[in-house]
């Protein structure tokens, strides 16, 4: 099956949302979801998990087995990503962001998918070198005579990439695989945002369908695309060590 076909039939799965037939020629009319006020539905994308996708992070507390990764203390070169989480079930990779939100644009999480240090790009990471990675903006970018402003919030909807020899090739476009909540403050002055994504259909289209592990890592960048979120990281001084953090570890069961 296809990339195309199998999320077709896994989103008719997944959506209890139908529009309205057609009245003489006239656009149908949409039925918004009570629940997260979608057309089509994404609620149900979420619903039974071990961790809902609503806003509300108390369910990553009471979950075994997450991955997480904090800012460490000291002089870290890129300090605005606080905390980074993840976690898969069966149906799902879940992530949760915690950032300072001031000058923020994009998160990318980038994918050694193969587990192989020798091989994909040069790491930001030891023991890894990448073959993917999501882009995708938590805030609008809106253009202004003195150049590109932060916006207003919006939920991470990333596209998907594959490194091959012949550069970096689209897997996925936005709209495809992932289910958002809200960034929105959370704490401490820090906002957070959350978000799971379709393991199948991602997998599918790496290539990696059978895999029972990889490792990812987060970047924040900013309005002009420079880093200033990395997780997990480094102070200055490790650096300088030559030490660096391993990624996250994703185990599939």
């Amino acid at each position: 099956m296809t990339i195309a076909a199998m999320f077709a039939a896994v989103m008719i799965s997944f959506s209890s949302c139908e529009k309205n037939p057609d009245d003489g020629g006239k656009k149908p009319v949409q039925n918004l979801c009570p629940e997260c006020g979608e057309d089509p539905c994404v609620c149900e994308q979420v619903t039974g998990g071990a961790i809902q996708i609503d806003g509300e992070y108390a369910d990553w507390d009471a979950v075994a087995g997450v991955s997480v990764a904090t800012c460490p203390a000291g002089d870290v070169a890129y300090e605005q990503l606080k905390t980074f989480k993840a976690y898969a079930d069966e149906e799902f990779i879940y992530i949760f962001c915690e950032f300072n939100p001031e000058e923020t644009l994009v998160f990318v999480p980038y994918f050694d998918l193969d587990n192989d240090p020798s091989t994909g790009n040069d790491s930001k990471w030891s023991g890894a070198g990448y073959e993917g990675k999501a882009e995708g903006g938590v805030f609008e970018e809106v253009t202004t005579d003195d150049g590109p402003v932060q916006g207003a919030p919006q939920k991470w909807d990333p596209n998907f990439y594959l490194y091959a020899d012949s550069g970096t090739e689209k897997v996925l476009d936005a709209g495809m695989a992932v289910v958002s909540s809200l960034p929105a403050a959370y704490k401490n002055g820090n906002w957070a945002f959350e978000a799971a994504i379709l393991r199948e259909v991602v997998l599918e289209a790496y290539g990696i369908a059978d895999a029972t592990q990889f490792t990812m890592g987060m970047y924040q960048y900013d309005l002009n695309w420079s880093c200033i979120g990395q997780l997990p990281c480094k102070t200055y001084a490790q650096k300088d060590a030559g030490e660096l953090e391993p990624m996250l570890t994703i185990t599939l069961p």
